[in-house]
């Protein structure tokens, strides 16, 4: 009777347990962020102490450091706060 009962449900749970792994997987694949792209600054001067580049950095940390020149980038904290400094580490988007 046990062996039967286990030989009648085996193949439907071995079913449910890889489509559970797969929608987890899948799922867990399609909300990841590959990085998260944000402006970079540099510091100029008192008048202009954020003075935005055209450099793609990412606050994801990665083997480089990202710089403008030998100067190196930093982000905003709060991108909608105007009196924020810029003091974020920055580093290279990795292609």
């Amino acid at each position: 009777m046990k062996s039967n009962l286990l030989k009648r449900f085996s193949a439907p749970l071995a079913v449910a347990i890889l489509g559970g792994a797969g929608a987890f997987f899948t799922a867990s694949m399609g909300s990841a962020k590959a990085f998260d792209e944000r402006p970079a600054y540099r510091y100029v001067s008192q008048l202009d102490p954020c003075h935005q580049e055209d450099e793609r950095c990412q606050t994801e940390q990665t083997i480089e450091i990202c710089s403008y020149g030998s100067t190196q980038l930093f982000g905003k904290v709060d991108e909608n706060n105007p009196n924020n400094n810029c003091n974020l580490p920055m580093w290279k988007v990795q292609d």
